[in-house]
Order: C-alpha cells, then sequence, then structure tokens
C-alpha cells in the first residue's frame, strides 16, 4: 500500500511539471584554447589508448540538450539544462538567467559545471606540458564555468548565439563560440510568461 502511495506521489509530481516548459536544443560549440592547440597555434594530438597512430583533438562539439523553463516573471526565466556533447566529449549542466529585451530577443546568463569526458583529456597532477619548467599542475574533469549569449524566438523556435568559459584557471585552457538552435514545447521568447509565448531555449545560446 504505502509503495503504491509513493508512486502515485511520484506521478502526481512529474504531471506536476508542466511539460510545455521542457525544451530540446542542439548546440555547435567552436572550441578553442590550450587544450586544441598549442601556444605556438598547432593543434593538440594524442594517442588513443589501444592504439599506436596519434589523433587530433576535435576542435567542435555538436551538443544535444534537454532544458527545463521556469518563468519567474514577465520579463524573466531560470532555465535548468543538461546536454551531452559528441566530437569533442563534453556533458554541460547549466542553470541559466534569461531576461526578455524584447518579445522576441532575451539575453542570457549562466553558469554550470562541465564534465569533460573527451579521450583526449586526462586530468592527472605532473609537469606543466610543453616546457622544461618543474612546475606542479593538476586538472579536473570537472569544471565550472560560464556561459553568455543571446537568442532570438520565432514562435518555438530559438536561434542563439553565445560564449562559453569552460576551463580557464589551469595550465590548459578551454571556451567555446557556440551557435544554438532549440525548440520549446510550451512556445518562445526568453521571458518568464510561457502563456504569451515567453518560455525556453537552450541557455546562452546554448542552454540553452
Amino acid at each position: 500500500m504505502k509503495k503504491t502511495i509513493t508512486l502515485l506521489c511520484t506521478g502526481l509530481l512529474t504531471l506536476g511539471l508542466s511539460a510545455q516548459n521542457f525544451g530540446v536544443g542542439l548546440d555547435y560549440m567552436m572550441l578553442r584554447g590550450t587544450m586544441i592547440k598549442d601556444a605556438d597555434g598547432n593543434k593538440v594530438s594524442y594517442i588513443p589508448e589501444g592504439e599506436t597512430e596519434a589523433k587530433e583533438v576535435s576542435g567542435s562539439s555538436a551538443v544535444l540538450n534537454l532544458n527545463y523553463t521556469y518563468p519567474i516573471n514577465d520579463d524573466m526565466s531560470a532555465i535548468a539544462s543538461v546536454g551531452y556533447g559528441m566530437g569533442f566529449g563534453l556533458v554541460p549542466m547549466k542553470a541559466t538567467l534569461s531576461y526578455g529585451i524584447t518579445s522576441n530577443i532575451s539575453a542570457d546568463l549562466g553558469m554550470g559545471l562541465y564534465m569533460i569526458t573527451d579521450d583526449s583529456y586526462v586530468p592527472i597532477e605532473g609537469d606543466v606540458p610543453g616546457t622544461t619548467e618543474v612546475e606542479e599542475w593538476k586538472g579536473s574533469s570537472n569544471e565550472l564555468g560560464v556561459s553568455l549569449g543571446v537568442k532570438y524566438y520565432m514562435n518555438n523556435i530559438g536561434v542563439g548565439l553565445g560564449y562559453e568559459m569552460i576551463k580557464g584557471k589551469d595550465v590548459l585552457t578551454l571556451n567555446a563560440f557556440t551557435i544554438g538552435l532549440s525548440y520549446s514545447f510550451g512556445g518562445g521568447s526568453g521571458g518568464g510568461d510561457s502563456s504569451s509565448g515567453k518560455g525556453s531555449g537552450s541557455g546562452a545560446a546554448s542552454d540553452r
């Protein structure tokens, strides 16, 4: 009986998250930083595990994402999103504030956790790569990053441009210029009022 009640409550809670506040998106991230090219501008390469030939690190990532928009007021929304990157491996999980400048244009500012899953990246402690300095550094697969951007909405479809600062405090750096396309199940533009076509997107051109 208790299990039945628990399942019923879980179902009601799930239904309470309005489906019209969900959205999906596809972001194309053009990556830059010393994880992609070294200080001389040469592409970084690595040898995949189990192989003998070197492979260049991918300079881009196509990120599929799912997002949920919570309207705060008529002009502002909070957006939670999670994505999966293909090409250069990334799993971005972000929280974004979206402010509706006009009925069709929003400005987005977000921050979140970027899980770097690409095979080329091994977060180990050691000497600074590419130098003779004896200086210890320590990498991480989980980086706190910041994203910002603008988005233009046409009904349920949003097109955005953004910039993401993913990794910059260590020897290795990673940033991205992002072009995003999103679809909101509840309607478009970047403020908080879903009933008037204001809703979600894939955050800073990426939350998007």
